[in-house]
């Protein structure tokens, strides 16, 4: 054997000469079940799976079914009476043993679990799985992940008295007592609730929460809207909301007037003739209050805004059917904005109004009307082509119209612009001109060009050249 042989053998293994404690952190990262086969390795890590104090069960890396089932078992009964910080079920099959994982949860509970992310079944295929009394009593419990429906037989008082961050995953069939959870927390701090409901499904929700802080409602809809799903929120303390929504819901407001950052996404094509435009309405008053916002709509025939009076930092993502008169509103509506992010996405949006509390916004004129709008429309789209090159696929209905006099915030307090993802479009560089134009506190535009080759980027750079700049500290950058 020669030296550099010698030299391999004795390098010393530094991952077994680490405490167990750190051992085990590092093994909180992975599956159960590969935690389990480290015991291979060496008579160091025989045991060392056992108290870990993460236990995260995968049964899609079980081909049978049973041996996942006692697998669990054997874990579980191994570590005897060593505490779960988290404890993690994932099955998707439509067997489910329900006395099996209520044994679970009753064990993660004993052993002072933290916690816990159960999804447990075929959200749409499985039998539902009835939650024990004793997890709305664990004091321990912080952190609850409901990611299938589940029957809940909340007790009257005393409910999750530690429990801080909450989600709830809905499907087709609306769980009326999953509904109940909500009111049920009193130091709550962090909801979100999301899913996929079917056609024709609506979910009616009171989201009355004295402590809540950030709420998330992410949902996706199979097919048309055929109902629109209502809110009634009613958080004091809320500060964080963030909305996806397929298509818009209706949403009532109690008290959550401390709201400070708002994320909103809603890719329907809304009209002023539909009540899907009145819901989307209400939910831009609700949170009118906010300081940042991030608003992500698609074709949004605009009609009166609130004041946003706090709003200092806004981010409006642009699709390739945006309303430009959207930016002109919030621009008017923003005395005090400071910092506006401009994000082009072209591509990938629905081209058809899918709200069919009215039907389509394309079909509610006579026939005689629809031809006429096409041919004035195709005139449009021809001698906007000719004049300023490609615009998008509305035509010029959605072109950039500057504001009747400069805005507030552009003369006051707007200092930073960046534009992402800049195309040249028409609207894009009128924008862009007008607000380096009338920018009088402006001190610096960013604009991210990635998809122009070299030449287009030297033509748009020269043309900005030639752009009158309301700030003499003002500097364009080109990235």
């Amino acid at each position: 054997m020669n030296s550099k042989s010698k030299r391999q053998l004795s390098v010393p293994d530094r991952i077994s000469g680490l405490p167990d404690a750190l051992l085990w952190h590092i093994l909180s990262f992975v599956e159960t079940l590969d935690a389990v086969r480290t015991c291979v390795l060496s008579t160091r890590w025989k045991n060392i799976w056992a108290s870990v104090p993460t236990l995260d069960f995968d049964q899609t890396s079980f081909h049978d079914p049973d041996k996942f089932w006692a697998f669990v078992d054997y874990v579980l009964l191994f570590r005897h009476s060593l505490n779960i910080k988290k404890f993690r079920i994932y099955m998707k099959g439509k067997d489910v043993d329900h006395s099996r994982i209520n044994a679970w949860i009753n064990t993660a509970i004993r052993r002072n679990v933290v916690e816990l992310d159960l999804l447990a079944g075929h959200p749409f295929l499985s039998k539902l799985v009835e939650l024990p009394k004793s997890l709305f009593m664990c004091k321990t419990l912080v952190i609850l992940r409901l990611r299938s429906q589940f029957i809940t037989n909340i007790p009257a008082s005393g409910c999750f008295p530690s429990l801080k961050f909450l989600h709830v995953t809905f499907y087709s069939n609306v769980i009326e007592s999953m509904r109940e959870l909500f009111s049920n927390c009193p130091i709550l701090e962090d909801l979100t609730v999301d899913g996929l409901l079917l056609y024709g499904v609506s979910l009616n929700l009171n989201i009355s929460v004295p402590a809540l802080k950030t709420l998330r409602i992410w949902f996706d809809k199979d097919g048309d809207d055929n109902g629109a799903s209502s809110y009634f929120i009613n958080c004091p303390k809320l500060e964080n909301l963030d909305v996806i929504e397929e298509f818009s819901s209706t949403y009532c407001w109690g008290k959550a007037k401390s709201l400070v950052k708002a994320s909103i996404c809603l890719p329907q094509h809304c009209s002023n003739r539909q009540p899907s435009f009145y819901r989307v309405k209400s939910l831009l008053a609700g949170i009118s209050s906010v300081t940042d916002l991030c608003l992500s709509a698609h074709c949004f025939e605009v009609g009166s805004l609130p004041a946003y009076e706090n709003l200092r930092r806004l981010k409006l993502v642009i699709q390739d059917c945006f309303c430009w008169e959207l930016l002109t509103k919030l621009l008017k509506r923003s005395p005090i904005l400071e910092s506006l992010v401009l994000e082009c996405e072209v591509g990938g949006c629905p081209q058809e109004d899918s709200d069919n509390d009215e039907g389509s916004v394309y079909e509610e004129d006579s026939e005689s009307e629809e031809g006429s709008e096409h041919e004035e429309g195709s005139e449009n789209e021809k001698r906007s082509d000719h004049e300023e090159g490609s615009v998008n696929e509305q035509g010029s209905e959605h072109q950039w119209n500057p504001p009747d006099c400069v805005p507030k915030c552009c003369l006051l307090h707007l200092k930073i612009v960046s534009i992402r993802g800049f195309m040249g479009e028409r609207d894009e560089l009128e924008v862009a001109k007008y607000l380096l134009k009338y920018g009088q506190v402006l001190n610096k535009m960013t604009i991210s060009m990635d998809h122009l080759d070299v030449n287009e980027k030297e033509k748009i750079y020269k043309e900005f050249l030639m752009v009158p700049r309301g700030s003499r500290t003002s500097i364009v950058e080109f990235i």
